[in-house]
């Protein structure tokens, strides 16, 4: 991804980093996310910068259950 990306959550509560897996809405797109506090469902919001400098903002669905996919890439 190019540009500069901004998430927006509502975080609350403290913990250590967490990975979250994020379905963007109405598409196949998933987003990984690292958190630093706040649980992984409470992220609706991706905001970011294409190259073209045009803003964009996708809604989100997130857990921190592992996909099956990354089973490939812990081994």
């Amino acid at each position: 991804m190019a540009g500069v990306a901004l998430l927006l959550a509502v975080t609350a509560g403290c913990g250590k980093q967490k990975t979250c897996r994020c379905a963007v809405m109405g598409t196949s797109t998933v987003r990984i996310v690292e958190i630093d506090k706040g649980e992984c469902n409470q992220l609706n919001v991706y905001t970011y910068h294409t190259p073209l400098d045009v803003t964009m903002t996708d809604s989100l669905l997130c857990t921190d259950y592992e996909f099956m996919i990354d089973s490939i890439y812990n081994d």
